[in-house]
């Protein structure tokens, strides 16, 4: 589309009363329908998706389009502001990453939720779920129509790209550093910047909860089955433990790795063979570095004793890191900036300290494992709710 054509388009929808929440919310119930349905199954397998979106996922991501879990959102998000008062930002441009199928469509949602005009620019690993599920959603609701636009425009393209953020009145970016960078420098001055940027996640094992298999386990499917792609996925795990205890550790999370990765993991050659040549050459590397590197079938486990956060190897390949429990807010607040979530395996009665210990540090997100649900629901983004970030409070003594 022309950027005089968009700016006529957006310009006559911002004439308009905002958009209604109630229909975005009806719409989407009716999308999370379809999905339950298996409407949309032959489409999945058309894309190649079926081995990443399972029935399972499918079911979850449902889960977050029915109508009443997106009226417990906007009241838990919006709780105490007037709707009155309360108004979209106007016009949103969105910055994907390409790390997770479907982000696309899921920041979108959030925009429309605020009443936004979202102007959606695709990763170049995109998939084309987004778009085919935006599509679906205006197909069902056609007065979206003119609050999405998807575009195909290269990163390195900044005439293109700086036409639309000269339309925008803020822009979400979900990249990494080199993504946001690049959006901070081309964003006109009064463009409201919203950075969702690219964090890391841990776990956090006590000596008490080293005995704990069913949380481990739940830990490792949890590796297997993200991929150790997404930010709130666990790159590796501090354990309070020590030489022997240590090494006997790791060689036993081997073992629950293996275990998820003949359940869960990409078995296909390819795949397989890439991770293989990740391991070795790690394996290489380790005798400068002094890492032991414990190798199974698809996975591995690396053990270190040099405590700073950093990414695994991913694929169902961790690390693993002696911790002393007195210098985990230190060590942590040297990355309070890249923090995400946090999964604690331990007593219950350690919980209090851990959690003090891990917000200190910067961490946004601690979970338990006890609440199956916990971290499965829309919640906030970095520690902040992004409805609220998508919109404006106005002030005015005009009787509405």
């Amino acid at each position: 589309m022309h950027s005089i054509d968009l700016e006529k388009k957006t310009a006559a929808a911002l004439e308009k009363p905002p958009l209604s929440r109630t229909v975005v919310m009806r719409a989407c119930g009716r999308l999370a329908g379809l999905l339950t349905g298996c409407a949309y199954d032959g489409e999945i397998r058309a894309r190649g998706l079926e081995k990443l979106l399972t029935r399972e996922r499918i079911c979850q991501a449902a889960s977050f389009l029915r109508e009443d879990t997106l009226e417990r959102r906007v009241k838990t998000e919006l709780l105490g502001l007037q709707n009155r008062f309360l108004m979209p930002l106007g016009v949103l441009m969105h910055v994907t990453a390409g790390n997770m199928t479907g982000i696309g469509a899921y920041s979108v949602l959030e925009g429309l939720l605020a009443g936004n005009i979202n102007l959606l620019k695709l990763s170049s690993e995109d998939d084309g779920l987004s778009m085919f599920l935006l599509q679906e959603l205006i197909r069902i609701e056609p007065v979206l129509a003119d609050y999405i636009y998807t575009f195909r425009i290269p990163s390195g393209d900044r005439e293109r790209l700086l036409k639309l953020l000269t339309l925008s009145d803020g822009v979400c970016t979900w990249g990494g550093d080199e993504a946001i960078r690049g959006i901070r420098s081309l964003a006109p001055a009064g463009t409201k910047l919203i950075e969702w940027g690219h964090r890391i996640s841990f776990a956090y094992v006590t000596e008490a909860g080293r005995s704990n298999r069913e949380a481990l386990q739940a830990i490792a499917d949890h590796m297997v089955r993200t991929s150790q792609l997404l930010c709130s996925s666990c790159q590796g795990i501090y354990v309070e433990a020590e030489g022997r205890e240590a090494v006997d550790f790791s060689r036993r999370f081997l073992r629950l790795l293996e275990h998820s990765y003949e359940e869960y993991g990409n078995k296909e050659v390819g795949f397989r063979g890439c991770s293989t040549i990740r391991i070795y050459q790690k394996e290489l590397e380790s005798a400068m570095t002094g890492e032991r590197i414990f190798r199974g079938r698809g996975v591995s486990v690396t053990l270190s004793e040099e405590p700073g956060l950093q990414l695994s190897l991913m694929y169902g390949s961790c690390w693993v890191k002696p911790m002393n429990r007195e210098k985990l807010l230190k060590t942590l607040r040297k990355d309070r900036g890249r923090l995400q979530t946090a999964r604690l395996v331990c007593l219950e009665e350690e919980e209090t300290e851990l959690v003090r210990l891990l917000a200190g540090a910067g961490v946004n997100r601690i979970l338990t494992g006890r609440d199956k649900e916990a971290g499965e629901q829309f919640g906030s983004h970095d520690g902040e709710y992004p409805l609220i970030r998508y919109s404006r409070i106005i002030e005015t003594d005009v009787s509405l």
